[in-house]
């Protein structure tokens, strides 16, 4: 009752008359402690506010001490601002564009206008967080615009205008993979440390599509985002996650810098890739021209000035030269490959005259460069030297080597004919393509359909060291897979394993026999999606991969119904037929010669009449062709052996094998052989 009383007497002082006493002591305390409250809050506000804004200036710290140590490693240029004169600038500009004319021929227009990018910051300005210049540089290989960017960053460092000479080139098509990215990240650090001035991107068109979006940021923004939180460690940024570490970036800034884009001669397939966004904020699209008949004769004799010049200070060979030779030089240009093969010529010439003075171990000699023919070759008192490297002999070895394993292949008289057709074709779409025609190789992923035991491996591998030794493919080998290489057991593990698949048969062959097994119906989503896969990879990789099927004819045929873009992919069906009873007695005597054996003679009729049975009684998917073969001659070896050992002639001959060794000592019942 007396903790009643006070509580009521408490109410009654804090409210008299339904209105708050704001005298009473108990109402003050209320007052003091919600003031309390309300100012620990404010407190706590500007407290978390201060700390935001404390992490947002270290941050920003951070990353300025990076880029103070990037351009500590002579990353940023000098400026309008103390590189002196106008009038000095103006005299290092001139001078650069003449250095630079003097290292690319024939190219006046494109200097002239690579020289303005290179300018244009000196005399306009440009944002300090900005690349000083970004542009794309059209036209074909060879046509000087890696040179032209390298001598003329090179002109201008040594000059004082830049305060580096470096150009660092990247190639994207290092980053074709997924998850490239982080790769191109760290290697466009390691160029941004090693003190670049100019940035030329090469082979966009062959980089996996996840990397062009962080080309596309640095050339519109100046900067490429990380995947992260990124922290220098000994020279190289590691991702740090979400811990604290001094110096973490989440970007790279590449402000201050020259940025070049490579790409070919059409504008359109530029924009295509990156869009008109990135286009628009282009400083310069300049572009490569032809060459005059003038500017190569120019460009082979200066070419031929430095052969003669690295010949005689490195080999001692005294080499002479005339006009018909630089003539011959010149006409080794190509549109495909552009003034390049006129280096690689004199390159050639080089390796085969070291080559020579090696293994003949020459002194000093006078020679005289030649035109044939056959191309250019130094001739000296001792003989001849050809421009062929070792690896276009090894080539050509390797060629032949392959024609005469094809033709020793019994029978398959039409696949042989369509397998050698594809050098004839490869060869002279690529003879168009020097001459500046129009020149689409066709597609070379193939299907091979017959029953087991026609040969359909061994032509695919084959065709692999073939397509190799003849240059359309850079490896030449043959990865075999099969359904279960392909098709996951759950989901999201079938891209993945046919990814893989393609990455290991880069350069070479992929070759899938029972293809028809990826394919079980509609419901089959493993087999469609790897399929699917399949399809997405050919396209991706058209020039570095071959794809080749191998399946029973009827079910190939419906195999292709799997995916729309199936048919169009393999254009080039290839039937292996069964082979003749003939035929396989041939494969039989050279399985057994492969094995250190032969056949009499008297065993020809009897295996050529059992041949012929089996096909015409047996399904060939089982009984017949050259797996049938194969086990009749291992059979035989057995029986031979056994033979052997009961006999007790010591002159016993143990490398031949009768009819008795394959069962067929009894010829079979004449009826079967009537009117053969």
């Amino acid at each position: 009752m007396n903790d009643r009383n006070d509580i009521d007497s408490i109410l009654d002082s804090m409210f008299r008359g339904g209105v708050l006493n704001v005298k009473s002591p108990a109402a003050k305390e209320a007052e003091k402690s919600l003031e309390a409250v309300q100012k620990a809050q404010r407190d706590m506000s500007q407290s978390l506010q201060e700390s935001i804004e404390r992490m947002t200036r270290e941050a920003q710290a951070d990353m300025d001490e990076l880029q103070k140590r990037l351009e500590s490693d002579g990353v940023v240029f000098q400026t309008s601002g103390n590189s002196g004169s106008a009038g000095d600038l103006d005299a290092a500009f001139e001078t650069a564009k003449n250095e630079t004319l003097t290292r690319v021929l024939g190219q006046e227009e494109f200097v002239k206008g690579l020289l303005l990018a290179f300018k244009r910051p000196f005399v306009a300005g440009s944002p300090d967080h900005l690349p000083l210049c970004r542009a794309a540089l059209l036209g074909g290989e060879g046509t000087g615009r890696r040179s032209a960017v390298e001598a003329m960053t090179a002109s201008l460092g040594r000059l004082g205008v830049l305060k580096t000479p470096k150009t660092s080139h990247i190639d994207l098509a290092a980053y074709s993979v997924p998850g490239s990215e982080k790769l191109l990240i760290q290697d466009l650090f390691t160029a941004l440390k090693g003190g670049a001035a100019s940035f030329v991107f090469v082979n966009y068109q062959r980089c996996h599509p996840s990397v062009l979006p962080l080309v596309f940021s640095a050339f519109t923004t100046g900067s490429v985002p990380l995947p992260g939180r990124y922290a220098e460690q000994k020279g190289l940024l590691i991702d740090v996650g979400t811990a604290l570490a001094p110096g973490a970036v989440s970007e790279l800034r590449l402000g201050g810098k020259y940025l070049f884009l490579l790409a070919g001669p059409d504008p359109i397939k530029l924009s295509g890739a990156f869009g008109s966004v990135f286009m628009a904020g282009l400083d310069d699209v300049l572009s490569t021209g032809e060459f005059s008949k003038e500017s190569l004769l120019e460009i082979a004799k200066l070419r031929l000035e430095e052969l003669k010049e690295r010949a005689g200070k490195q080999l001692s060979f005294t080499l002479s030269y005339g006009g018909p030779e630089a003539e011959a030089l010149a006409a080794q240009y190509s549109r495909e490959r552009g003034a390049a093969a006129i280096g690689g010529a004199t390159d050639g010439l080089y390796k085969a005259m070291s080559e020579e003075k090696l293994r003949r171990s020459l002194g000093p000699v006078q020679a005289a460069l030649r035109a044939g023919d056959g191309g250019l070759y130094v001739e000296y008192e001792g003989g001849r030297i050809s421009p062929r490297s070792p690896a276009e002999a090894q080539s050509a070895a390797e060629l032949a080597a392959v024609k005469e394993e094809l033709s020793d292949i019994t029978g398959l008289e039409s696949v042989k004919e369509y397998v050698l057709s594809l050098e004839d074709n490869f060869r002279m779409q690529r003879l168009r393509r020097e001459r500046g025609l129009k020149a689409e190789v066709p597609s070379m992923h193939m299907i091979f359909t017959g029953n087991p035991g026609t040969g359909k491996t061994t032509v695919a591998r084959i065709v692999a060291r073939y397509l190799k030794a003849m240059g359309a493919l850079s490896g030449g080998q043959l990865v075999e897979v099969t359904r279960a290489d392909l098709v996951g057991q759950y989901v999201g593990h079938t891209a993945p394993l046919t990814q893989k698949a393609i990455q290991s048969a880069m350069g070479g062959v992929l070759f899938i026999d029972e293809a028809y097994s990826l394919y079980r119906g509609r419901d089959d989503s493993f087999g469609l999606e790897a399929i699917d896969a399949l399809v997405k990879g050919m396209e991706d990789h058209r020039d570095e991969l071959v794809v080749i099927l191998a399946g029973y004819s009827r079910e190939m045929e419906e195999f292709l119904t799997a995916n729309s873009g199936l048919r169009s992919r393999f254009p080039n069906i290839i039937e292996f037929p069964d082979y003749t009873p003939e035929e396989l007695w041939d494969i039989t005597v050279s399985i057994a010669s492969g094995m250190g054996y032969r056949l009499d003679e008297s065993c020809k009729r009897p295996l050529i009449k059992y041949y012929t049975h089996q096909q015409i009684s047996g399904d060939p998917r089982v009984n017949g062709n050259g797996r049938m073969a194969r086990n009749r001659v291992e059979a035989a070896v057995i029986a031979c052996s056994r033979r052997n050992m009961k006999a007790q002639d010591a002159d016993r001959d143990l490398e031949l094998l009768l009819p008795e060794d394959f069962g067929l000592e009894k010829a079979p019942e004449p009826d079967l052989w009537e009117g053969m």
